[in-house]
């Protein structure tokens, strides 16, 4: 019989080693919890000074091994997937019906050469079906080098986890049937164990510890590089939001901003954010975790940030607060703001939004903050379109009259910028 290798059998074994290694490491941090728990305790006598010094020197590599262990047994099984999808195939592999397939060519090279042998007349056809299963006989050929050299060196994927599996086993058995306790002193008796399985456990325990670091140093660097341009600020109390070009940027309209935030906020340097101070009154309520949780429950960073710096100055403790910043308007402001801009994106009308009559001849440059106001042709339809910012100057105009020569987008838009003369662009 030849090899065979099946995809699905090989998916479905590396998702159950996935799924062992997440139900070892769960057992295995809820001992290293209990193990914490009873180091930490404040006993203090012979036998359990030995029994905190036997948990911590004996079941610490023990733990260390398990987790190891775990995980040398899943990235064996993924290497052993994703080695034969990379070098062999991503389709499953028989030997056996390769091998046929070689055969049935080679039946059909020699019918065709003795057809062409025998023609009166050169056949081209003939010539390259002939070529044809050359190549398809080579292709198959190949694929079963590479499908051998792969089996050649699939063991190897799992000596990682044969290793380890050798050390947790080894120091199992040092720690079963308790041999490290003396029942003449009552204590735990290191020396009656050989920890010398220990030291490689300890060796690469330190290596992973410092491969993760590293892959962790990798991670945070390139989400500090998609937020290069934008201004990190901290909130004193722990909420972390950007700003750019002197404004707060959404985490709803860039959730994936946040996301990057979220991976790198806990190891920026002091010199990569600003801490944005909150000044609270003293008063007979200190500031206690109610108050976290008031600004928990709004939810939004850019909200938070926008109470602290805009709507509400200095906050007072105590029975206010919660008055101070659920109606501090900035808030709603905030909210209607990015409505205006979805309704922006979209050219509808803004949530507040109103027609004038037909007739008027003109919209004003200013209106209502985070508003649209339509002007209308005679016939009711709509000739222009102006949204105004929570400020209340116009930002953005919809002409719905302007020509569409191929020269313009249409409809068409024109942008409002105060800084400049005329505003409108």
């Amino acid at each position: 019989m030849g090899l065979k290798f099946y995809v699905s059998e090989a998916q479905a074994r590396s998702v159950q080693a996935s799924q062992l290694t997440n139900q070892a490491n769960q057992a295995i941090t809820s001992l290293q919890a209990s193990i914490q728990l009873f180091l930490s305790a404040p006993l203090s006598s012979k036998a359990y000074d030995s029994a905190k010094n036997y948990f911590m020197v004996a079941y610490t590599p023990l733990c260390q091994s398990a987790i190891m262990t775990g995980e040398a047994l899943e990235s064996a099984h993924k290497k052993f997937l994703s080695e034969y999808q990379g070098t062999v195939s991503g389709i499953d592999t028989d030997e056996d019906l390769i091998l046929e397939e070689i055969n049935q060519f080679e039946q059909l090279k020699q019918r065709l050469d003795h057809q062409m042998s025998t023609a009166k007349t050169p056949r081209p056809d003939l010539e390259r079906r002939y070529i044809n299963a050359c190549e398809s006989i080579d292709k198959r050929r190949e694929k079963l080098e590479k499908f051998h050299a792969y089996d050649g060196q699939s063991a190897s994927f799992f000596s990682d986890y044969e290793a380890s599996q050798q050390e947790f086993n080894t120091g199992l058995a040092q720690v079963a049937n308790s041999k490290a306790w003396n029942p003449a002193t009552g204590t735990f008796d290191l020396k009656r164990l050989d920890m010398t399985w220990a030291k490689p456990i300890h060796t690469r325990w330190k290596q992973r510890e410092k491969m993760k670091q590293q892959v962790k140093d990798a991670r945070v660097k390139q989400a500090i590089g998609k937020l290069n341009g934008y201004e990190i600020v901290k909130i004193e109390l722990g909420y972390w939001y950007l700003m750019k070009d002197g404004k707060i940027v959404s985490p709803d309209k860039y959730p994936e901003l946040y996301e990057q935030l979220e991976k790198c906020k806990d190891y920026l340097n002091k010199d990569q954010y600003k801490v944005e101070e909150l000044k609270v009154m003293k008063n007979e309520m200190p500031l206690a975790p109610g108050f976290g949780g008031i600004l928990g429950n709004l939810g939004k960073a850019g909200k938070i940030a926008d109470v602290i710096k805009k709507g509400s100055g200095v906050l007072k403790a105590g029975q206010s607060i919660s008055d101070i910043i659920n109606n501090a308007p900035t808030i709603n402001a905030m909210d209607e703001t990015a409505d205006l801009d979805k309704s922006r994106e979209s050219g509808e009308p803004a949530k507040k939004h109103k027609e004038l009559e037909v007739g008027e001849r003109r919209l004003e440059s200013t209106g209502e903050p985070n508003s649209s106001t339509d002007l209308l042709n005679p016939d009711g339809s709509v000739k222009r379109r102006r949204y105004y910012g929570p400020d209340g100057k116009a930002v953005e105009d919809i002409d719905y009259n302007h020509t569409d020569d191929g020269t313009h987008e249409f409809p068409h838009r024109h942008q409002w910028d105060w800084n400049k003369v005329p505003p409108r662009q």
